[in-house]
């Protein structure tokens, strides 16, 4: 299956700060959180104090140079460390370099190195626990009467890129729900999968799922709920497959027969301003979809 990144390197012992994040362009590469309280064993594998944590997410499509050196651009000065969690094209110890920032990236090998460490140091006893335990802080978000209200990415750079100003805008939030998706996907080989699709103005998959401990108030808006959606697509995915005469895409595709859906209800923070047609937008705040012409 599919974990939360953000809570397998909680369930390690990595103390992250997710609040204030670096304002950088839309990317393959999406910042995790920063890391304070380094432990020794952290240290010795990499981590240091204060160190940017970002992550690709899963995917077909490699990490290349290209990728790196256009978030390069916009990365903050400091330490960063990157969560390579696709194929990476390159030899990611020949890293671009710019003045003010030190840069790390973990393939897929550096990160399961992270975890077998935890292994035999004994601060993580086996993997079946260790997944079992990243489910069950999962399903204790959800405790209580909702809706719960969705933590927002607060990134405004779709706004900026259609010159429009959150600053001219007002805050909503948007009546939505929020699906756990598990099942199968099925290509070459049969794998398990299991991801959060937001159900706000169509559907959209998210990977760190956070709440606010308590709704704001602020007027709601409302974008469109799609009352029987259809999981197929955004399940489905296109990736490389190596079958012995080297590497070639394929579809893997979801069967959406035998899918377990958990389903939540859930206000999804936004902002709602009018753009110099006089005609609406929502910058929908969790997916960071940008809705124009409502």
């Amino acid at each position: 299956m599919a974990l939360d990144l953000l809570a397998v390197m909680r369930r390690l012992g990595v103390s992250l700060d997710t609040e204030s994040p670096p304002i950088t362009a839309p990317n393959v590469i999406s910042w995790l959180g920063r890391v304070y309280d380094v432990s020794p064993e952290q240290h010795n594998l990499g981590m240091k104090e204060g160190m940017e944590i970002w992550h690709t997410g899963s995917g077909f499509a490699p990490l290349d140079l290209a990728g790196i050196e256009t978030w390069l651009f916009d990365a903050p000065r400091g330490k960063h460390l990157i969560i390579a969690e696709r194929k990476v094209n390159f030899d990611s110890r020949n890293v671009p370099s710019r003045d003010g920032r030190e840069l790390v990236i973990w393939d897929l090998d550096d990160y399961a190195a992270f975890i077998g460490h935890a292994v035999i140091d004994g601060r993580l006893s086996i993997i079946d626990e260790y997944v079992e335990n990243i489910e069950k802080e999962e399903s204790k978000l959800f405790t209580g009467p909702g809706p719960f209200v969705l933590k927002p990415q607060e990134n405004y750079s779709k706004l900026e890129s259609e010159g429009l100003e959150v600053g001219s805008a007002k805050p909503v939030l948007i009546p939505a729900k929020l699906h756990h998706v598990s099942g199968t996907i099925s290509g070459p080989e049969s794998e398990s999968v299991s991801k959060w699709v937001l159900n706000c103005g169509g559907l959209h998959v998210i990977g760190n799922v956070e709440l606010l401990s308590r709704p704001p108030l602020i007027s709601h808006d409302h974008l469109e709920v799609l009352p029987n959606p259809d999981f197929s697509d955004i399940m489905s995915e296109r990736r490389a497959h190596a079958d012995g005469m080297g590497e070639l895409l394929h579809w893997w595709y979801f069967d959406s027969d035998g899918a377990k859906i958990e389903t939540y209800e859930v206000l999804v923070p936004g902002h709602k301003g009018i753009d110099a047609s006089d005609s609406y937008w929502i910058l929908e705040g969790v997916s960071n979809t940008l809705h124009l012409n409502q």
